[in-house]
């Protein structure tokens, strides 16, 4: 996939789980899963070309709303962030995406649409740990209860896939290896101290790119500029 689509699609579902009442509201720990969240969706690095068919089933099937729809919002060159949006507030009340697109009118703002629609803050981030936790359990290292748990916890998603994967490597309990993780350490101190290879636990670290991770153990926000506002 190229790095345009890539940023279509982050676009789309970065901008679905900040949304009614989300905006400005969000702590610096929900920014952290909405980027998660977003950048896992996207699938592996170098993945093949998607076209706006493949956008829209990928959406749909994300978001239980019609695909067609999805489809002819794209190919009508609607603000990603605004389809994303859209998305979520339709499944979280209920309504058809086409219906909640078209809400989007002059000044509206989502937060004003949202409640509306009824949508609650509330509702945005149990759907936002939803999702996180959908995608960190996919790894089959952490069942999708204990990543919920873990989020409302305060951890951090990256943290809990990572203690996730070292867990399952040295055969631990998952809360057990996050309290390893200090202030002063990375997770490759932990690998060490857990003696885990961590070319085992590491299958998403490349040389280079947006996945690549950081020296504290945490994947790099993919929302660069406008997306990046989304998230403070």
């Amino acid at each position: 996939m190229n790095s345009l689509k890539k940023k279509m699609i982050a676009g789309m579902l970065a901008g679905a789980i900040l949304t009614a009442g989300g905006v400005g509201l969000l702590s610096t720990q929900s920014g952290a899963a909405h980027s998660y969240a977003a950048t896992q969706v996207m699938g592996p690095r170098g993945g093949g070309q998607m076209d706006t068919a493949d956008m829209a089933k990928r959406i749909a099937e994300e978001f239980c709303v019609s695909e067609s729809q999805v489809q002819t919002a794209i190919e009508d060159k609607k603000d990603f962030r605004d389809i994303g949006q859209a998305a979520m507030l339709a499944k979280l009340s209920g309504k058809s995406f086409a219906d909640v697109m078209a809400m989007k009118t002059g000044d509206a703002d989502w937060r004003d649409i949202g409640a509306k629609l009824g949508v609650t803050h509330d509702q945005v981030l149990a759907e936002r740990d939803e999702m996180t936790a959908k995608r960190i359990s996919q790894q089959g290292n952490v069942d999708p209860d204990t990543v919920v748990a873990l989020l409302k916890d305060g951890y951090h998603p990256q943290d809990i896939d990572m203690a996730g994967r070292l867990a399952k490597a040295a055969d631990k309990d998952v809360r057990k290896v996050l309290s390893y993780k200090k202030i002063n350490n990375t997770w490759s101190d932990v690998a060490k101290q857990l003696g885990v290879d961590e070319s085992a636990v590491r299958p998403r670290m490349w040389n280079r790119g947006p996945h690549r991770m950081d020296d504290d153990g945490h994947y790099p926000g993919i929302m660069d500029g406008d997306m990046q506002d989304f998230c403070e």
